[in-house]
């Protein structure tokens, strides 16, 4: 199992990937600061599906490419994606209009709110569920 981490938190994406390692020790995560990273790297294995991530784990704010144009970005290539990726939003916005905005994008799985817990992550990582649009905490 592959995750993409695309966050611009260092701490979160190392409290994050230590969790995620003792969930599961098995998964391969790969950590980019901004959704532009994130994108380039969907994109440039679009000819070997097996490569794709099995998650995203996509964070809203971040400089140079945001977690929605990262979203605008994917949504143009995602009828050329051979794997059925599950993105969730996971940020520390709890803006109403930011978890309604993210209600109507079919490629999204679900929005957590952070801090995440390890609960939360486990249940991501365990069966790729189809997960509740969490409230604010």
């Amino acid at each position: 199992m592959t995750c993409f981490l695309i966050d611009d938190d260092q701490i979160f994406q190392f409290i994050t990937d230590s969790t995620l390692k003792r969930i599961n020790p098995n998964i391969s995560i790969e950590k980019y600061y901004d959704g532009e990273q994130g994108i380039n790297s969907i994109k440039e294995r679009l000819d070997t599906p097996e490569t794709l991530p099995d998650i995203v784990m996509l964070d809203i704010n971040m400089p140079f490419m945001n977690g929605w144009d990262f979203l605008k970005e994917y949504h143009m290539i995602n009828h050329k994606i051979q794997k059925n990726i599950h993105i969730y939003m996971l940020t520390s916005s709890d803006d109403p209009d930011d978890i309604e905005k993210a209600k109507k994008i079919s490629e999204l799985s679900g929005y957590l709110i952070k801090p995440v817990t390890e609960v939360e992550l486990e249940v991501l990582i365990r069966g790729f569920p189809s997960m509740e649009w969490y409230q604010p905490k």
